[in-house]
């Protein structure tokens, strides 16, 4: 049974995962292309989403990739120096990080855009959100740049690379970790979302000139109540295993908790991966915004294409 549920996890993890590397490639290379259309960027929450999309296009190409080729083919690229040890584990936990904060920032600027106090609708707004991206970039950077201090690579059975010593901060370093991932972010999340959802109930006929920009507002609220829900939806089972992972349960070291763990990751890696999709679903302007992009990029390749016949005088 052991040996069955490894071998399975692996060839999971070896279809599986280049098929999320994949999407997740794809779907945020077109979410920054779409979201940087002037019609979008005119929004606070669209600066949020397209920092979300060029953050999970780093993940998909370089975090995710390096977990299938460590987990899937055990060639873990973070042995291959103590730089690359350093620098990857620096990099996983502060992209990490930083993909919970700009969603939960997107839930704050839609709570603060759908009140009905004008001093609180004031705070959405797009140079608000810029400095916001700034600053929780700055913060998260600087916040794990003991990474580079305290990871090092680890001869046990074989090379690892991990936190230096057993030292009291390694426990607290995975109750950081635990803390924000599994319960902060997700209640933040939850809590601005429905309070945006109340906030949007509670809103009275918009005078006609702000119909077009208020609509705009709200298919933006649409993208991210969906977006924030498949969030929570597709984190909480890696959540619960990081809260199980702390505990002295003897079953945690177990095969079928390692099956389980990876069958979480992978659904994790998905959170990275999904978002155009579910762009797609949620909002009528994405989509519009797409066609229209798409439209264009045939018109320039069919007009690259059509080459003018040039006739040679015949003397």
């Amino acid at each position: 049974m052991t040996d069955t549920l490894t071998v399975i996890s692996i060839q999971l993890i070896r279809i599986i995962t280049p098929i999320i590397i994949i999407l997740g490639i794809t779907g945020n290379s077109i979410n920054i292309v779409v979201l940087t259309r002037s019609v979008l960027l005119k929004h606070a929450c669209s600066y949020y989403f397209l920092a979300l999309a060029l953050n999970n296009l780093f993940v998909s190409v370089v975090i995710i990739t390096t977990d299938f080729l460590s987990i899937g083919y055990q060639i873990d690229v973070s042995t291959a120096s103590l730089a690359a040890c350093k620098l990857l584990r620096y990099a996983s936990n502060t992209s990490a990080l930083l993909s919970t904060s700009f969603i939960i920032l997107a839930s704050i600027d839609r709570y603060c855009a759908s009140s009905s106090n004008a001093n609180r609708r004031k705070l959405s707004n797009v140079k608000f959100a810029r400095w916001g991206i700034i600053f929780v970039i700055c913060l998260f950077g600087l916040l794990y740049i003991n990474s580079l201090i305290l990871f090092d690579l680890k001869k046990d059975n074989k090379l690892q690379c991990t936190i230096s010593s057993d030292t009291i901060y390694k426990e607290i370093y995975i109750i950081i970790q635990v803390s924000i991932f599994a319960i902060i972010a997700p209640c933040l999340m939850t809590l601005f979302g429905i309070l945006t959802i109340y906030n949007t109930k509670q809103l009275r006929v918009l005078p006609i000139e702000t119909t077009r920009y208020r609509r705009t507002e709200s298919q933006l609220a649409a993208m991210l109540l969906i977006q924030v829900g498949t969030y929570v939806l597709l984190n909480l089972p890696i959540c619960v295993s990081y809260v199980t992972g702390i505990l002295p349960y003897t079953f945690v070291d177990t095969t079928e908790f390692n099956f389980a763990s990876i069958l979480f990751h992978m659904l994790n890696y998905l959170s990275y991966t999904t978002n155009f999709f579910l762009y797609v679903f949620s909002a009528r302007l994405y989509r519009e915004e797409l066609s229209r992009l798409m439209k264009k990029i045939v018109r320039v390749f069919i007009n690259n294409q059509i080459q003018p016949i040039v006739l040679n005088d015949v003397n």
